[in-house]
């Protein structure tokens, strides 16, 4: 299951998604019917409760869509009840230094290779999973992903990518484009080129490459072309906005024939 999200995790093809951070089951069931290949739910600007979270994985994996949970922060208290409920990613905010993403990384693994405790819940089917096979599996089915937000990331990131643990980066363009004195201006030609060094980096490494983008369609294009691995696109907000000023325009257009 989740095998296109997980190939993109392994820097192999192109996993699609789009964000959420609703307290209704119902739009994360709806987004894996549509086709998405996984939902990212967002609870570094959401606001969600752990219970708002467990729902969302829990729905987007019924539909057949992957879950990843960007977390608030680096504490263990931030990622660890997460864990617990079986997402197939994380996502840590703002990774700016190996150190950083040590500490992100040694919480998703258990001892001796990192600092997770335990008591999984949904992530050992509620213990209806063997043991030995969910400390087995468990490394390859949830995936470390950090990202690179500020001009400090990009200069630091062979030395982050280089932590055991981390799986992936994804880029966070707004975030880094106000690090560099040029907040919003996505397609600035020094904007593009850290991303382009973010990329290119990763290809090298053979670390999966993401990017996290609101509703800019053509920005999206451009990165799947350069060979993003995990593009995620857009928010009901957006789609809902975007819809809703076309029929808002059509209906105008049917008043001024009607006159």
């Amino acid at each position: 299951m989740f095998e296109r999200f997980y190939q993109a995790g392994e820097a192999k093809g192109l996993a699609f998604g789009t964000h959420c951070w609703s307290a209704d089951p119902g739009f994360y069931e709806m987004c894996g019917h549509l086709g998405y290949d996984y939902i990212w739910i967002d609870n570094e600007h959401g606001g969600m409760t752990f219970p708002m979270i467990y729902t969302g994985i829990v729905a987007a994996n019924a539909s057949g869509a992957a879950a990843i949970v960007r977390v608030p922060g680096h504490g263990m208290e931030d990622v660890k009840p997460v864990l617990e409920m079986g997402p197939q990613g994380i996502v840590f905010p703002l990774v700016n230094t190996a150190k950083d993403a040590e500490i992100c990384a040694k919480h998703c693994m258990y001892p001796p290779d990192g600092t997770r405790g335990f008591g999984p819940l949904r992530a050992i089917d509620y213990n209806e999973k063997p043991l030995g096979q969910y400390l087995e599996e468990i490394g390859k089915k949830t995936l470390c992903l950090v990202q690179c937000e500020s001009v400090e990331a990009v200069r630091n990131l062979d030395e982050i990518m280089a932590v055991p643990g981390v799986d992936g980066i994804i880029c966070g363009p707004m975030d880094l484009s106000g690090s560099a004195g040029k907040l919003g201006q996505l397609e600035d030609p020094e904007i593009l080129e850290y991303m382009n060094t973010v990329i290119c980096k990763c290809k090298a490494a053979g670390k999966a490459f993401g990017v996290s983008l609101g509703d800019k369609w053509k920005l999206a294009r451009y990165w799947m072309e350069q060979g993003a691995n995990l593009v995620s696109v857009g928010n009901a907000y957006d789609y809902f906005s975007r819809r809703s000023h076309e029929v808002l325009k059509e209906v105008e257009e049917f008043r001024c024939e009607e006159k």
